[in-house]
């Protein structure tokens, strides 16, 4: 890996997935802060019951959507690298069948502090399979990651002949319009990344109410408090150290002046403390569906009722758990099934399996 690091693009400390010690691609921030690639996060996923993080331990329950921002703002600074991670992935992708989301403008610049626009029909969903084929998908990608390094070093030495140069270059490109808070549309400041991939500054999301909702996409999160994203926060204080410094100030100020107007005996802690819903996995009456997943919000496993498409003809299938099928999302899946508002869902019931597994 050291030996492959120096050929391209890539420096050893600068997001680097801790799954497969790669660039990161096609970035998912946990709940706990902590940045892996899609297909590595899902490898880690647990059908059964809740994930932990590989690094810091810390639970979860929904699959999160791809970050966008970040994904732009690696294929800036790395463009090379992060074109041949999206041919190695690709390539296994179409062997497989099961393909993560697409971005139009992956091959173009950045579209970060604008709405996240998806293909029309995309719907990227929870991979609706079982565990042998579930941990077969990841793990081929795994190795084929692993294959492809020693492959495509010797090109990237030819085409980028002073890679640090390369680099500097490619972070000048890096404005601040890049890294926008998607709600104040100031500079990020201590990013907080949504379950559905929005990010927004700290202090610009309303942890105290109940049901927190995405100011971009409206859609509903997991209830739960979310982590600074530090590796993302440590390049905007590293690449923007006088605007970040102006943000900085500005929030202090903004905090001290709302401290003087609350009550100091509320507890603004508690809503933290929480953590993420709980299912009750031994009660038969939560059900729990085993390595199904909602297309939608992430849960995996999908707790509840399950509403399955019955026209949707990808191997992986289409799944929505209660709420999102109640409330209609359009946002998109997590895989890329051509799902269409026109289709028909069915109930589906946990099977017997799945029952005695959680007895």
């Amino acid at each position: 890996m050291a030996e492959y690091q120096m050929l391209d693009d890539v420096d050893a400390d600068a997001f680097l997935c801790c799954v497969c010690l790669d660039l990161l691609y096609k970035p998912i921030v946990l709940p706990c802060g902590h940045i892996s690639c899609f297909w590595c996060v899902h490898k880690c996923m647990n059908g059964f019951r809740e994930s932990h993080c590989p690094i810091c331990r810390r639970s979860y329950y929904h699959f999160p959507t791809i970050c966008e921002i970040l994904h732009q703002l690696i294929l800036k600074i790395y463009p090379a690298s992060y074109k041949r991670r999206e041919s190695q992935i690709l390539e296994v992708e179409k062997k497989i069948g099961f393909f993560s989301p697409q971005f139009d403008s992956l091959a173009c610049g950045s579209q970060a502090g604008m709405k996240v626009e998806h293909l029309e029909d995309s719907a990227n969903g929870e991979l609706n399979t079982n565990t042998k084929n579930d941990d077969a998908v990841a793990e081929l990608i795994l190795e084929e990651n692993s294959d492809v390094v020693s492959s495509t070093s010797v090109v990237s030495l030819n085409s980028l002949q002073d890679p640090c140069a390369q680099k500097t270059q490619n972070q000048e490109k890096i404005s601040v319009a890049d890294v926008l808070c998607q709600a104040c549309t100031q500079l990020l400041f201590r990013p907080v990344v949504m379950n559905c991939g929005h990010v927004f500054c700290e202090s610009c999301i309303n942890s105290q109410v109940e049901t927190l909702e995405c100011q971009v996409c409206q859609s509903l999160q997991p209830r739960g408090f979310r982590n600074v994203c530090l590796e993302l926060d440590q390049f905007l204080k590293e690449k923007f150290p006088e605007e970040y410094s102006i943000r900085r100030d500005s929030v202090q100020l903004k905090l001290a002046n709302s401290m003087k107007h609350d009550n100091p005996t509320s507890c603004s802690n508690e809503e933290g403390k929480k953590g993420e819903y709980l299912p009750r996995w031994g009660d038969v009456a939560s059900k729990v569906h085993t390595f199904i997943g909602c297309d939608y919000c992430g849960m995996f496993p999908l707790i509840g009722d399950r509403y399955k498409c019955k026209d949707c003809l990808e191997a992986s299938g289409f799944d929505l758990c209660g709420d999102c099928y109640n409330t209609r999302s359009k946002r998109p899946g997590r895989f890329n099934q051509q799902h269409r508002p026109e289709h028909r869902f069915q109930l589906v019931h946990p099977s017997m399996f799945q029952n005695m597994t959680e007895g």
